[in-house]
């Protein structure tokens, strides 16, 4: 019986310790200075769930930093083309394993911050068209080969990253 109970506790105690890895930020909590910007733990939340923040981190880092530049390029992220919801959020009816996980995803993020899952995705774009706005100027416009593209792509938000190091706090461990 003692085992059991010694078990049973073992497990509810690494339980308990993978679940505070996730919860042992508040929103308000810097995660990463970046360029003397603040990326705080609750926009990370907003874009992924809490299990997958510090997995993302270095990407979300990467996003801002091509933000940063597109400002200063002054790019005008307007002439991107509109990303509408319908093109971003599966419909309904369409019943592959990527659209239900999109709407699953959309589903719980959104009711994590009270709000419509197509208003969720809506929200979540404005780095997007930011980054794709920077690699665009530094690259051109996509052509025949997206798959190159892509390599191009994400080759310059690497080297803007390795370039930036020194102007990067990561703060979340």
């Amino acid at each position: 019986m003692r085992r059991i109970i010694s078990f049973t506790l073992l497990c509810c105690f690494i339980l308990l310790a993978g679940c505070q890895e996730a919860t042992k930020y508040d929103d308000k909590d810097v995660a990463a200075i970046i360029r003397g910007e603040e990326l705080t733990v609750g926009e990370l939340r907003f874009l992924y769930p809490d299990d997958q923040i510090l997995d993302n981190l270095e990407g979300t880092i990467k996003g801002k930093l091509a933000m940063q530049e597109a400002k200063a390029m002054q790019l005008d992220i307007s002439e991107e083309p509109t990303v509408h919801v319908q093109d971003v959020y599966p419909a309904e009816d369409s019943d592959t394993e990527i659209a239900n996980g999109t709407r699953d995803f959309a589903e719980a993020q959104a009711k994590k911050f009270n709000m419509e899952p197509e208003k969720y995705f809506e929200r979540t774009q404005e780095m997007s068209h930011y980054v794709m706005a920077y690699i665009s100027e530094m690259i051109g416009e996509l052509e025949d080969n997206p798959e190159a593209y892509t390599e191009l792509g994400n080759q310059l938000l690497d080297d803007l990253y390795e370039d930036n190091l020194d102007e990067i706090e990561i703060l979340m461990e």
